[in-house]
């Protein structure tokens, strides 16, 4: 028994991801998976995720020793994010700008900055020289790697609305998509990071939706797993299962890594965000104004995640004693509505809530009338057909329940993780028995997956804390 236990305590995270491993290898064994592999366009699209994955790796490196932060995912996202804050710092300017020069603004600070503080010329030396022969590589074969007649259009809200904002992004300015945005109070942080990736990676003076830009969120997620406190088998393991339990489901390939789609930027953002939040709290470094100032501008992503953001912000506002930092908090927020008011005053501040009636909602709920309870079951089977994501939320719920009833200690960033994830859950939940009774419950697994990362790093975070508890 002794040696069982034993067994198990030195390889539990291999144990009890196996079954996700397994289930992706058996259909990864197709003999047809192989030989596509090597198909010529493939092996292209694979060495330009490569080359391009080296890139952000020395880009996030580089920021982490610069702004002396300990999270690789967080020194990408910082960078990232910076150019959206900028526009909405800056939007009175930036208005009359293109996309192109204002990213050019932003790039050079950041280079500017780094070389003259840093003045590690070798580092940036090995960076630009990465940056060249990736962009090389892709301008050699960007016929290959914009080809789409394999490429399979999952959802019609690509073709029917995010296209179209990203490219009016890309082709234009953030003010112009601002203006005309085709979802009335949607957030806008999503799409312009794709703009963005599209911009550093291709250059292109046209918008041409080129799938390996977002494919590399892939690796933006391995580098946020290889930030947790695990040791490094555990950390391979993990990663290992991230990847098949991505690449296994095309649906969920589809809606992460691969399309328009904005729920992977949103579930990796808002997994980085959330996971570096205590340490931030407490820490009054320079990086700390800046994790802050942009934490906030998650308000601006997806509906449930910027509710949640916002309440996560508001929480940060208690600590305020303990750092001042986070008084930029509600900046880029507060900003986008000031701006909102002065540019379009008639439109509404949150997406799809022009026919909402809050009041009778609230009563709806009080008194228990006009709600359709069965979506709940509804959502749950459809949930379900999806069997590795489903066991992987059943070990997020055992172990984190576990940890809290066993040992009986509330870890901050475990517990915050949690119930943000569990209110998600609740939203979606209330909003199909609710206001959209009627509708056609399969999108629910969209808004769930809104916190795909925050469920995935909070189960092998309360893996190890169970297994390793004193």
């Amino acid at each position: 028994m002794k040696y069982i236990v034993s067994l198990f305590r030195k390889n539990y995270v291999l144990i009890l991801f196996s079954p996700i491993i397994l289930n992706a290898v058996l259909n990864f064994l197709n003999p047809n998976s192989f030989n596509n592999f090597l198909q010529t366009k493939n092996l292209v699209l694979f060495i330009s995720f490569t080359l391009g994955s080296f890139f952000y790796f020395y880009l996030s490196r580089m920021i982490k020793t610069f702004l002396k932060l300990d999270s690789f995912s967080l020194s990408l996202s910082m960078f990232l994010v910076s150019f959206f804050v900028f526009e909405s710092l800056f939007l009175f300017i930036t208005k009359n700008l293109s996309f192109d020069t204002s990213i050019a603004i932003v790039s050079t600070i950041w280079f500017s900055v780094i070389l003259f503080k840093r003045k590690n010329y070798l580092e940036i030396f090995k960076l630009t020289s990465i940056y060249i022969i990736w962009r090389f590589f892709n301008h050699f074969f960007l016929n290959t790697l914009k080809d789409l007649s394999n490429y399979v259009e999952l959802n019609s809200d690509v073709p029917a609305q995010w296209i179209g904002i990203v490219e009016m992004i890309y082709n234009k300015n953030y003010f112009y998509a601002f203006e005309n945005n085709l979802i009335e109070g949607q957030g806008l942080l999503p799409s312009y990071i794709q703009a963005l990736m599209l911009k550093i990676g291709f250059g292109l003076e046209n918008f041409t939706f080129i799938p390996v830009t977002i494919n590399l969120l892939l690796f933006f997620s391995i580098l946020l797993i290889v930030d947790l406190p695990l040791n490094l088998n555990n950390k391979v393991v993990l990663i290992i299962t991230f990847v098949f339990l991505i690449l296994n489901n095309n649906w969920l390939k589809y809606l992460m890594i691969n399309s328009l789609m904005i729920e992977g930027i949103v579930s990796f953002l808002f997994g980085v965000f959330l996971y570096n939040l205590k340490d931030n709290l407490y820490s009054k470094k320079f990086s700390s104004l800046l994790f802050f100032l942009f934490f906030g501008s998650l308000t601006l992503t997806k509906n449930f995640v910027s509710l949640l953001s916002i309440g996560a912000v508001v929480i940060c506002l208690l600590f305020l004693k303990k750092n001042k930092y986070v008084l930029l908090g509600p900046g880029v927020y507060a900003l986008y509505l000031i701006y909102q008011k002065i540019y379009l005053p008639n439109i509404q501040n949150v997406a799809y809530t022009s026919e909402i009636d809050f009041k009778d909602l609230f009563f709806d709920f009080i008194f228990l009338r006009d709600l359709n309870l069965s979506n709940i079951s509804n959502i749950f089977k459809h949930f379900t057909t999806d069997i590795p994501s489903t066991y992987l939320i059943f070990l997020f719920l055992i172990f984190n329940i576990f940890n809290f009833l066993v040992k009986n200690k509330f870890e901050f960033t475990q517990t915050f993780i949690f119930v943000f994830v569990v209110v998600n859950f609740l939203l979606v939940n209330l909003l199909y028995v609710s206001y959209w009774r009627n509708v056609e419950y399969e999108s629910s697994y969209r808004y769930i997956m809104n916190c795909f990362h925050l469920i995935f790093i909070s189960t092998g975070l309360s893996i190890s804390n169970f297994v390793n508890r004193k």
